[in-house]
C-alpha cells in the first residue's frame, strides 16, 4: 500500500490531501477484489471503452461472475487566467461486477464513489464526496462458440442513470456544476469491438457513440465518439506490458441554451500499463493515460490520469 501512496504522490503531490482520505477505503477494497481502468466517467473526460471491466482473454462461460473496484486520479482546467479560469481535481474508486448470463452475453453494473474540487479564478473552492451516477454496460460476442478464439468480436453499449443527487450549500443553492460527482443526466451508449489473442499478443480496439439527455442546471452534454486500440505483450503468463490510445471527439456542451465555447473537440491519450497475475483469478492493473493531441474548444485542457486496481473472476456454481 506504502508503494501505491508513493507512486501516487511522484505523479503529481496537489493529490495527497485527497488521497489520505480514501487510502482507507482502498486498503479494504484491495483486500477483497481487484481493479480494473475505469472509462466512464462525466462528459469532459470519458475516453477508451465503457465495457472495461467486461474484457476476459476468452469468451464468457455461463454463470461467470467478475467483481473488481479500479482508483483514478486526474485534473481538468476550464476557462481564462484572471477571468473565468476552474480548476477541477478528481479523485474516483469505482466498485464492478459483471455477469455472463450466457456464452453471448456480459452484462455488468459500475458503482463510483467520487471526491471532486473546484478552484476557481477567485481563489474560491468547493468539495464533494459522494456517489457518483450509477452505470450498466453489457458486451455482446458474435463469434463461433469455441473456447479461446482468436479473434472475437461483437456489440457493445449501455446507460449511466442519473442516481446522483444534486449537491447544495447550507443555504440550499446548487453548488457549481463542475463540482458535482452526476450530471443530473442519463447517458446512453452503442459501439462495437474487435480483438484478436495469439499469445503472447492481444491486440483490442472498440468505438462507441454517446448520448446524453439534459442535467442539473439545464445542462446537455454534447454527444461524442470514444475509441480505443490497444496492443498487449505477454512475457509470461503472469505478467503483460501494452500501449496503445483512447480518445474523444464531442460536440459543444450548452448551458441553458447558451453554447459553452471551452467544451467539445478532439482529445488523444497514449496510454502505457502492466498487467500482473496475482494469482490464477485476481489480475492487478496499472496504467496511465498521457494527453498527446489536445485539440479542443477554446480554454480547456485535460491532464494525465493516473489508474491502478485488480480484477477476480469466478464461477457461480
Amino acid at each position: 500500500m506504502n508503494s501505491l501512496i508513493l507512486l501516487a504522490l511522484s505523479l503529481n503531490t496537489i493529490y495527497v490531501h485527497k488521497l489520505m482520505k480514501l487510502v482507507n477505503l482502498l486498503m479494504t477494497v484491495l483486500l477483497l477484489i481487484a481493479v480494473t481502468p475505469s472509462v466512464f466517467a462525466c462528459s469532459t473526460c470519458m475516453v477508451g471503452d465503457p465495457t472495461q471491466s467486461l474484457m476476459g482473454a476468452e469468451k464468457p462461460f455461463r454463470n461467470r461472475l467478475r467483481v473488481s473496484t479500479d482508483f483514478m486520479m486526474r485534473s481538468e482546467e476550464l476557462g481564462r487566467d484572471g477571468f473565468n479560469k476552474k480548476v477541477i481535481d478528481e479523485i474516483r474508486q469505482s466498485f464492478n461486477i459483471a455477469y455472463a448470463p450466457s456464452s453471448r452475453w456480459m452484462l455488468g453494473a459500475n458503482v463510483p464513489y467520487i471526491n471532486r474540487q473546484l478552484e476557481s479564478f477567485n481563489l474560491a473552492q468547493q468539495e464533494i464526496t459522494a456517489p457518483g451516477d450509477i452505470t450498466f454496460t453489457f458486451k455482446h460476442f458474435m463469434q463461433q462458440s469455441e473456447f479461446m478464439q482468436k479473434h472475437m468480436y461483437g456489440f457493445l453499449g449501455g446507460v449511466k442513470l442519473s442516481t446522483a443527487a444534486e449537491q447544495k450549500d447550507s443555504n440550499g443553492i446548487a453548488l457549481d456544476f463542475d463540482v458535482q460527482v452526476g450530471q443530473g443526466a442519463d447517458v446512453a451508449n452503442l459501439g462495437a469491438w474487435y480483438a484478436h489473442f495469439n499469445f503472447p499478443f492481444l491486440y483490442y480496439g472498440s468505438a462507441s457513440y454517446h448520448v446524453a439527455s439534459t442535467g442539473f442546471q439545464e445542462f446537455q452534454a454534447g454527444n461524442a465518439l470514444v475509441f480505443n486500440a490497444t496492443a498487449q505483450y505477454a512475457t509470461s503468463y503472469g505478467m503483460a506490458y501494452y500501449a496503445g490510445m483512447e480518445g474523444r471527439s464531442s460536440k459543444r456542451d450548452i448551458f441553458s441554451g447558451v453554447t459553452d465555447d471551452d467544451s467539445g473537440g478532439n482529445i488523444v491519450f497514449i496510454t502505457p500499463g502492466l498487467v500482473y497475475t496475482i494469482q490464477p483469478e485476481l489480475i492487478l492493473n496499472v496504467v496511465l493515460k498521457l494527453p498527446v493531441v489536445e485539440r479542443l474548444n477554446g480554454e480547456h485542457e485535460e491532464s494525465t490520469i493516473f489508474s491502478i486496481g485488480v480484477t477476480y473472476d469466478f464461477e457461480i456454481h
